[in-house]
Formats: C-alpha cells, sequence, structure tokens
C-alpha cells in the first residue's frame, strides 16, 4: 500500500507542473527595469512614506494634546503628561522597520520621537533619541512606571542621551487620559474606543486646516468623556441591533466636541464646511441615515452650535456643554 501512495506523487507532481505551464500569459514585451534602479525607488518611496507619516504623528499630536489639556476639567480620567511622542521597532510595521532605524533612528527599546513645541518636555530640554529609564528600564510613555514617576508636580527623571546617564526635572501637566493614535489607512475616519483616539493618515489628508482637525478630535473625545461606547452598545443590544439608537450619541459628540475644540483656542467659523466637502466624496451620506446622522444634519447642527458659543463667549459666561441635568436643576 505504501508503494502505491509513492507512485502516485510523480503523477501529481507532472500535472501540477502541467497546469503551471498552461497559465496565462502577457501578450506583450514589457521594458526592462533595473535591480539598481529599482533599489532607489524603493529607498525613495520608503523615505518619503516614513516623512509624511511623521508629519501626521507630529501634528496629530500637537493638537490633540492642546485639547486634552485644555479640558482636563471636565474629564472624568486624567493622566499626567510631559510631551513626547515615544517610539520603538515595535512602532511600526515590520515591512517597514527596517527604514525607520535608518530613516528616523528608531532603536529596538523606547526612545523619543518627537518633542511637543512649549511642552514641559520641550522647556526642560529633553531631546530626540533621549531614552527615558525607570529603575534602568526604557519605558514608553503608557508605562505605569512612568504615570507613576510623573504623578507628581516636579518629576526628575532619569534619560540615556547618547551613551550619557544625566537627570533631568520636568513639570508634568493634567491632561484627558484619551490617549491619541495614528493608523496607515486612506479610509477617512477617526475612532474613539472609551481610552484612545485614533485618526486615520486618510483624515489628516482629508482635515484642511487645524480648526477642522480640532473638530474630529473634539468629537472622538466627547464619545469617551460621555461614555458612549457602553452606552452605544447597550442600545444596540436591547433594540435589537437598530442602529437610529446610535445617532444621538453622534450628534451629542459634535455638540460637547465643538465646546472642547473651542476651549483649546480653536476657530470654530466654518468649520461645519467639513460636512459639504465629505459629501462630494460619500454623496450617500446626504440622505441616509444609519448609525450617523446625515450630513446636513451634522452641518447645521454645528453651525448652531458654534451660535451658541459665541453668545456664551459675549456675554462672558463659561463654555460648558448645556446639560439635561443643569436645566433640570433649575
Amino acid at each position: 500500500m505504501g508503494v502505491k501512495r509513492s507512485l502516485r506523487f510523480p503523477a501529481i507532481i507532472l500535472a501540477t507542473l502541467t497546469a503551471l505551464a498552461g497559465c496565462a500569459s502577457t501578450a506583450t514585451r514589457l521594458p526592462e527595469i533595473s535591480a539598481p534602479d529599482l533599489l532607489a525607488e524603493s529607498l525613495l518611496q520608503e523615505s518619503r512614506a516614513l516623512e509624511v507619516q511623521s508629519a501626521h504623528r507630529h501634528r496629530l499630536s500637537r493638537i490633540g494634546r492642546r485639547i486634552l489639556l485644555a479640558n482636563a476639567e471636565l474629564c472624568p480620567k486624567t493622566r499626567r503628561d510631559i510631551g513626547v511622542i515615544i517610539h520603538s521597532d515595535d512602532s511600526y510595521a515590520k515591512e517597514m522597520r527596517i527604514a525607520a532605524r535608518r530613516e528616523l533612528g528608531v532603536l529596538d527599546r523606547p526612545s523619543i520621537f518627537h518633542v511637543i513645541p512649549n511642552s514641559p518636555a520641550d522647556i526642560a530640554g529633553l531631546k530626540q533619541g533621549d531614552v527615558i529609564l525607570i529603575d534602568e528600564k526604557a519605558v514608553d510613555a503608557t508605562d505605569k512606571a512612568l504615570q507613576d514617576a510623573l504623578s507628581s508636580e516636579r518629576a526628575a527623571l532619569s534619560i540615556d542621551r547618547d551613551g550619557q546617564r544625566r537627570t533631568i526635572t520636568v513639570e508634568p501637566q493634567t491632561l484627558c487620559h484619551s490617549r491619541l493614535r495614528l493608523r496607515s489607512s486612506a479610509a477617512i475616519n477617526a475612532i474613539a474606543d472609551g481610552r484612545h483616539i485614533t485618526v486615520t493618515t486618510g483624515m489628516m489628508e482629508f482635515a484642511q486646516s487645524d480648526d477642522e482637525l480640532a473638530m474630529v478630535i473634539g468629537h472622538e473625545l466627547a464619545h469617551n468623556t460621555m461614555g458612549h461606547i457602553r452606552k452605544v452598545i447597550g442600545n444596540l443590544i436591547l433594540s435589537g441591533f437598530a442602529t437610529r439608537y446610535t445617532r444621538p450619541f453622534e450628534s451629542e459628540s459634535d455638540y460637547v466636541g465643538l465646546y472642547y475644540m473651542v476651549r483649546a483656542g480653536f476657530d470654530p467659523d466654518g468649520v461645519e464646511t467639513f460636512w459639504r466637502r465629505l459629501a462630494d466624496v460619500d454623496p450617500r451620506s446626504v440622505n441616509r441615515a444609519k448609525t450617523h446622522p446625515t450630513f446636513p444634519d451634522r452641518y447645521l447642527r454645528i453651525a448652531a452650535a458654534r451660535g451658541e458659543i459665541r453668545a456664551k463667549q459675549a456675554a462672558g459666561e463659561p463654555l460648558v456643554p448645556n446639560f439635561k441635568a443643569d436645566a433640570e436643576g433649575e
């Protein structure tokens, strides 16, 4: 029996090779390209991609941190922060890690990639490439050890800079707890999950101004601070997954998020045109409302919320959203 099985293998292999030989081929003679040219172009595209991605990360952190800082008193959960982006090999896709080491100097351990201008880290003199050490271990911004070190008003951080140890004292600031993340995707999208705010590279490209991006970040922060993720899941389960019960939370996030961006010093004038431009890309959402309101609805509600905010500014009133509980208590 074993002999018969072994005699069948050559026939199977021969049949496979015959099938492959019969696969369709191109009808034209393609121009030749050289290996050096292909390598050079690959290096160029890797460099450009990392440069663009780095610019997006810097912009997202610069704008997002302002919003997280300005609204800390309104956020139910907060954290301490000094204003740095920390990266390591694991921050990049496997296919881009060699390029990241070459172009960005990324290490196999966490190190500072970017210092946000005018942040505590910038004022204290921290620099790109510095490695923050806690008990001789390199840590990133999400490490509990680093968060514990930043819990006091002044923190003495041990760093490794070009192989030299030194101590730098920083004065951390209190921010909303949500953390900012960039996702490489052409989709024009931003996502909140209760703890993070994730913005796609497609959204970074689409948001024409810092004010528009601030509106997007404010919207996602509102999802987190207002507990929408838990409420949406509960409504979907109770309603048999009827999506109309998720739409009010999107409108509330637009409303609360506009307050967040204005409190951070961004200009709300004209930001609602974002939804007209998005309608050019996704015209179905002009009249179709599933999990989100229609674009005309969002355009008009944002304009109305801006009018409310401007009236409060003119009257010298606190820039705080109008909560139902406040009205019921009057």
